[in-house]
């Protein structure tokens, strides 16, 4: 079981120097939920480099982790397993909220960090958000984020859990229309340079 540690921004504009890693598709649904644990299936199609799908069962819990109020970084346990398309396609018919689909480009930045930018798609269509994953707490505390990452998101309002349950004009009323605008421009870009 790994502990799961991040961070979450919103995307001011893509670096010039933009370097790509890994672009996948990814559906997924929440199948079971409670005050301390969530249980997600996900499917997840690899457009670069390679061309491959994998199907990803997810259990993430509490556990031990105190929140502070702020729920400026994501802390979670974390427990994952491949399985078959079959049971994928099984599991995901027992969605508990609505299913998202998302485009995800990973992008390499300082030393072994990664930022994921996810582009979301159907009733979070214009939604657009930055995660970063962390090996402890003290290297997301001490993180400085690049310029083209706009403000700290966090995780009380915008989770993906808590995405999963709303309508496209209740995600509109929990962000700026400024912050709608923008990220209209960097998804015409994305679509345009990688065909997202």
């Amino acid at each position: 079981m790994k502990q799961e540690i991040e961070r979450k921004y919103a995307v001011n504009s893509l670096p010039k120097d933009l370097k790509i890693e890994k672009i996948v598709d990814i559906k997924q649904a929440f199948t079971y939920r409670d005050e301390n644990t969530i249980i997600r299936v996900r499917e997840v199609q690899e457009k670069y480099p390679k061309i491959k799908t994998n199907y990803i069962y997810t259990v993430k819990t509490k556990g031990d982790i105190q929140y502070d109020n702020k729920y400026t970084i994501g802390k979670k346990y974390e427990i994952e397993n491949e399985i078959q398309k079959e049971m994928y396609e099984e599991l995901i018919k027992r969605n508990i909220s609505n299913i998202i689909n998302k485009t995800r480009i990973n992008i390499p930045i300082q030393g072994n960090l990664k930022v994921e930018i996810d582009v979301y798609k159907d009733n979070l269509e214009g939604l657009l958000t930055a995660e970063i994953e962390f090996q402890s707490e003290e290297e997301a505390n001490n993180f400085q984020k690049p310029n083209w990452l706009g403000e700290e998101l966090g995780y009380k309002v915008l989770s993906n859990r808590k995405l999963a349950e709303m309508t496209k004009e209740e995600w509109k009323q929990k962000v700026t229309k400024e912050f709608i605008e923008n990220n209209k421009k960097i998804i015409q870009q994305l679509k345009k340079d990688y065909n997202i």
